[in-house]
């Protein structure tokens, strides 16, 4: 797929999402047992990629809902 970023990580993902960028698909991973989700490539969407780290309310929320 031209013009895609393929993230390997769910949690970043649904960061991604939550940030309005449209997953494009869910595909299992040839490699391993997980699944790898497709977005369309952006400036902006690395630029989210990279805050996704250091987002210290995004890990507390989903903290907080692992321990329900």
């Amino acid at each position: 797929m031209e013009d895609t970023i393929v993230i390997h990580s769910r949690k970043l993902a649904i960061y991604l999402q939550l940030k309005g960028f449209v997953l494009l698909g869910v595909q299992p991973d040839k490699k391993s047992k997980r699944k790898i989700f497709i977005f369309k490539d952006s400036k902006e969407l690395k630029k989210h990629m990279l805050k996704y780290k250091h987002d210290k309310e995004f890990h507390a929320f989903l903290q907080q809902q692992e321990g329900r």
